[in-house]
């Protein structure tokens, strides 16, 4: 009787260490080197191109952009916010700081504006960080 409520015990622990982990990793993305985007699971979500252009997992352009490093709106065009000019901030339409970049090696870590690690990004395109606002929850558009 003991071994089975220890067994027990150990196999509810493994479950709420595994939801947990599950939780905290459920927003974390990744912009590879070659610009595809790739959610917790590994799943290609979507892709940043040479030409800055975002796109969604079906090669839909949701987003671009602009020289000037704003953020655009792919449907409406309008901004959706801009890189800062320290290359490691990134601010949304409003001004208010969206992410921060912080340098991490070959990679960048991308943390959002409460300080939660939400993603990273190859150093080579870290002034695309700003992509990964295109997939955060608020940001995904329902059909």
């Amino acid at each position: 009787m003991k071994s089975f409520t220890f067994f027990i015990l150990l196999l509810l622990g493994f479950i709420s260490v595994s939801i947990s982990s599950t939780a905290q990793s459920q927003n974390y993305k990744h912009i590879g080197h070659n610009g595809e985007i790739k959610d917790e699971r590994g799943v290609t979500i979507g892709k940043v191109t040479k030409d800055q252009i975002i796109q969604d997992s079906h090669g839909q352009k949701i987003a671009f952009i602009d020289n000037q490093g704003n953020l655009i709106d792919a449907k409406t065009n309008k901004k959706m916010g801009r890189m800062g000019k320290d290359g490691k901030t990134y601010y949304n339409v409003n001004g208010d700081i969206e992410l921060t970049i912080k340098d991490n090696g070959k990679t960048c870590d991308v943390y959002d504006a409460k300080g939660k690690k939400i993603g990273n990004v190859h150093s080579s395109l870290k002034g695309s960080a700003c992509a990964l606002v295109c997939f955060q929850e608020q940001h995904v558009k329902k059909p």
